[in-house]
């Protein structure tokens, strides 16, 4: 199994998040609700485009049967 070494991770994504593009990141703090969730979208897709190198796997995924959460404590609803 590969593991993402998490200094090599946050690493990643500060540098992900450093040169997202500014209107993305301003258009977060917008008073429209669907332009805040267009930014969201644009930064996930910015963010899943740098990551895509990354192989992430979990020991349970072939015995789970499902997709694995990358980040397992949010699963509430965005927005």
């Amino acid at each position: 199994m590969t593991r993402i070494d998490d200094d090599i991770l946050l690493t990643h994504l500060e540098v992900a998040l450093a040169v997202a593009p500014e209107r993305t990141l301003v258009r977060l703090n917008a008073d429209d609700p669907r332009a805040q969730r267009r930014a969201r979208m644009d930064l996930a897709r910015h963010l899943v485009e740098r990551m895509r190198g990354f192989l992430i796997e979990s020991e349970g995924y072939a015995a789970a049967g499902g997709q694995p959460c990358l980040f397992p404590g949010d699963l509430s609803p965005m927005g």
